[in-house]
């Protein structure tokens, strides 16, 4: 199993404090696959062209889980179901309207008002308004289990002035809550969920929504959806149903790749140049657009991790090329030491910054840091303290994670060579998710979570509000420049305060290094063109393209046209 996936889908199931700015913690891999066949003179084939096949379940069979509040919802519900009121990129930040036509804020930031998109309807034909929406965010706090970004943290009241509007009041200024509650917050049908009890536990048999499909069929072996006549914008759907495999695992997968079962999935697989694009170039491609990062968190609650010396050194101590390429396989880049997620985030780098990359190692300024800090080398090469402590320490890492635990091999040697001892602590996941949100560790390998600008990741990870075990501050870092520049985004919607706020941001993480950045995280992503044409791509990153992604799924849907 590897680690990447699972940071984007599991973002969705995490809440706490500001978790409104990050997500899960949990990694949990969510694996698909890609390939297709086209078919030119019997129904069998006909009927491919029309269903699109979607690789983005590994596990063995389905449990039936259709409502978008369900913490581990089947595939599809959220974003072919149901939709949010805007989509927004996580890639550059843009917006797209979804059930909402516009929006407006006021001037001191506490209130965001919507004008909602006419004229669309529940796919029983009943129609949409601002009631369903007050309602969909007063049910998140009825059940707080629901409010997955903890939008009640912030809110004060959420009202309907007319049908087509809908008010949302808050406690104090919170500009950065807009992706979560535009972007990520599925609105539900009031003539159906006010009845139902906590969403989170509703089974929800017959899904209505407003979204381009409606379920049509549940089974362990397979998941299918047909497509919405009443969808507010259905003359750009030309997918006419979409199916769902449940695969065993991720050997099974790549297999049903290489055979052109699967038309679209989100996994990660070595060599895929030669797994899957060999057999046919023309069609076969994937994109592993960069969305988060994978990190060390040292505790900087105790020694040496506190010292700044001591992590600059394990910082140039690292040959995150090596990382890259052996462990995620070349996919990805070494990640930015300003905590940008680049290249999508250029807009916001930091001309004056230098070496802001360290692709490769400098040991030799690695080792006089340390010798500088006072320590020495023993007869068996590792360092110690001026008392005779030995620089060892434990590196935590989930078991079974392959793509970590490689990380964790690489890092060990690295660190070797200029005097400090690792050793590798592996673990199964629930006891490594304990030991983090406690701060019970030395170091380990930890990711994290991007969004459409550098502020996500920032405020989820650096925020002393954000500490642990409340929040994913997993470092303990506690800085008061750091919240005052993380409020001045947040206060604000001028483009140039909040560049001058992550300007900021970038300095305090590039020379404070609250955290040890390794290489970029993707959202895994492959596709075939045999049978449908439209796919985002580098050149046309209009939404992340990985099949576990919502709702960028249904902005992906409503671009492909059979082939």
């Amino acid at each position: 199993m590897t680690s990447n996936a699972l940071i984007a889908r599991s973002r969705s199931r995490m809440k706490g404090g500001m978790l409104a700015f990050s997500l899960l913690v949990i990694f949990g891999l969510v694996l698909a696959a890609c390939g297709g066949s086209s078919g030119t003179g019997n129904s069998a084939n006909s009927a491919k062209k029309t269903t699109l096949t979607v690789g983005a379940h590994v596990g063995g069979d389905f449990t039936q889980a259709l409502s978008p509040y369900n913490p581990s919802p089947n595939e599809g519900i959220q974003g072919l179901v149901y939709e949010p009121l805007y989509y927004v990129n996580k890639l550059d930040g843009s917006e797209t309207p979804l059930l909402a036509s516009s929006y407006t804020w006021s001037s001191d930031h506490k209130q965001l008002t919507f004008t909602l998109r006419p004229n669309v309807k529940w796919s029983d034909g009943q129609p949409f308004s601002s009631d369903d929406v007050v309602f969909t965010f007063n049910m998140l706090k009825q059940y707080p289990a629901a409010d997955l970004n903890a939008l009640w943290t912030y809110f004060s009241s959420v009202t309907a002035p007319d049908a087509n509007t809908v008010t949302i009041t808050f406690s104090k200024p919170y500009v950065p809550l807009f992706w979560y509650i535009g972007g990520q917050t599925w609105i539900v049908p009031k003539h159906i969920f006010s009845t139902a009890g906590d969403p989170t536990k509703f089974a929800n048999e017959k899904p209505v929504g407003t979204g381009p499909f409606t379920f049509k069929k549940f089974s362990p072996q397979v998941l299918v959806y047909a497509k919405n006549p009443s969808y507010w914008q259905a003359d750009k759907v030309k997918v006419e149903q979409v199916q769902y495999p449940s695969v065993k695992d991720n050997t099974t997968l790549q297999l049903k790749i290489a055979k052109g079962e699967i038309d679209w999935g989100g996994f990660f697989a070595p060599d895929l140049d030669n797994t899957f694009v060999a057999k046919d170039p023309a069609h076969n491609h994937y994109w592993m657009a960069p969305t988060d990062m994978f990190t060390i968190y040292v505790n900087l609650t105790k020694a040496p991790f506190n010292q700044l010396a001591f992590r600059q050194a394990v910082s140039l101590a690292l040959d995150r090329t090596q990382l890259s390429k052996q462990a995620e396989s070349g996919y990805v880049d070494p990640a930015s030491t300003t905590g940008l997620i680049l290249p999508n985030q250029n807009k916001f780098l930091d001309s004056t910054l230098t070496n802001t990359v360290q692709a490769s190692p400098d040991k030799d300024k690695a080792t006089q840091l340390l010798q500088s800090a006072g320590y020495t080398k023993g007869a068996d090469g590792i360092l110690a303290d001026k008392s005779g402590k030995k620089l060892s320490f434990k590196l935590d890492v989930v078991s079974g994670w392959t793509d970590w635990e490689t990380m964790c091999q690489i890092i060990k040697q690295n660190l070797k060579d200029v005097g400090i001892d690792i050793t590798i602590n592996e673990m199964q996941d629930t006891a490594y998710f304990q030991a983090r949100n406690n701060g019970d560790y030395d170091m380990l390998i930890g990711g994290l979570f991007g969004g459409p600008s550098p502020f996500y990741l920032y405020n989820t990870h650096l925020n002393s509000a954000n500490l642990s075990p409340k929040g994913y501050n997993w470092g303990k870092w506690h800085d008061g420049e750091t919240d005052k520049l993380l409020q001045q985004y947040a206060s604000s919607t001028d483009e140039n305060v909040q560049k001058q706020a992550i300007t900021g941001l970038e300095k305090i993480y590039t020379e404070k290094l609250p955290n040890i950045p390794l290489v970029n995280a993707a959202s895994w992503y492959e596709y075939t063109t045999k049978n449908f044409t439209g796919f985002p791509d580098k050149d046309h990153p209009f939404a992340v393209g990985a099949a576990y992604a919502a709702p960028d799924n249904e902005i992906v849907v409503t671009h492909l046209s059979p082939a």
